[in-house]
């Protein structure tokens, strides 16, 4: 059995959002596991207490860097076109 050293790669507030993430990087051909702490029993859904971290080989920390810093920027700009559209 083959003994894979994880690095954490991102960390965000929901289950969605890390979810999207390692859709993206598992079409990409990268591992990904995520590790929830998100407290659903008490409600704790939002900001701090709640915690979602994807984690990724460490030889594919760079790459899945890359990916995800890709999706945000896309997001974002996908934000601000809709704002733009909204104006006219």
């Amino acid at each position: 059995m083959e003994n894979i050293k994880w690095e954490l790669a991102y960390t965000c507030n929901t289950d969605i959002e890390a979810h999207h993430i390692k859709a993206n990087l598992s079409g990409a051909g990268i591992a990904c596991e995520i590790l929830s702490q998100v407290d659903t029993t008490r409600m704790f859904t939002m900001g701090e207490l709640a915690i979602v971290k994807l984690f990724v080989p460490a030889d594919k920390l760079e790459t899945a860097k890359e990916i995800i810093e890709a999706i945000i920027n896309s997001e974002d700009l996908d934000d601000d076109d809709l704002k733009d559209d909204e104006e006219e």
